[in-house]
């Protein structure tokens, strides 16, 4: 599903590298947990599976990475999200709309999806997500947890293959953490292959399958 081969990448004016030598594979059905210290690439590691590196944030690429075969280097991240989703840090940014379902509806907007399909993939990425009952909810009136279930929903609506999703229990009680993990392992054992960058590695190493510790400069052990 996803290869990096000897991937260096220096953000514009960084002092160091983000990501040095990097070679990884992850396969297809994998639920794959990425941990290390602030600083060691977690973040730029999901956003060159997602095409975001190097096409909107600009540094010096070297390296390769593909995804589902397609080379993220040659496909616009526009072509690539018809296979990737990504949920980011920061779910608030992410959002468009002030409603719950139209911040769903928003995605299929953009991606063209035939309109009799609509209510198919809203109620399934509700049901999944557990949130049906937010659907007419106002957003900015969620919990943290939530509204990560609703970013999360907003991007299953597209039916991407691989999920990528960047510190998703930040600022969560453990309960809404445990809760937001459960719902990754069900999305998983549906066949969606899911990579989730977390600083708590106990956390992953409960649910995920393999868990990769980024060390100095985004080098990677397992």
């Amino acid at each position: 599903m996803v290869s990096f081969n000897n991937v260096t990448f220096r953000y514009n004016d960084a002092a160091r590298n983000a990501l040095t030598n990097l070679t990884l594979e992850i396969a297809d059905g994998e639920f794959v947990g990425v941990t290390g210290s602030g600083g060691t690439g977690k973040s730029t590691l999901l956003y060159a599976m997602a095409g975001a590196v190097p096409h909107f944030l600009k540094g010096d690429f070297y390296g390769a990475v593909t995804v589902d075969g397609l080379d993220t280097i040659d496909t616009p991240p526009v072509e690539l999200a018809k296979t990737v989703g990504l949920v980011m840090q920061d779910t608030d940014s992410q959002f468009v709309a002030v409603e719950v379902e139209d911040e769903l509806r928003f995605g299929l907007d953009n991606f063209g999806v035939p309109r009799d399909e609509y209510e198919d993939r809203l109620s399934e990425a509700f049901r999944v997500c557990g949130i049906s009952p937010l659907r007419n909810r106002i957003i900015r009136e969620l919990s943290g947890g939530q509204k990560r279930k609703v970013a999360i929903a907003s991007i299953l609506a597209l039916r991407p293959r691989l999920l990528l999703l960047d510190e998703p229990t930040g600022e969560l009680d453990p309960p809404s953490k445990r809760q937001v993990f459960h719902t990754l392992t069900e999305l998983n054992k549906g066949g969606i292959t899911v990579v989730v960058a977390e600083k708590n590695a106990a956390l992953l190493r409960e649910f995920c399958g393999r868990v990769i510790t980024l060390e100095g400069e985004g080098n990677a052990e397992e």
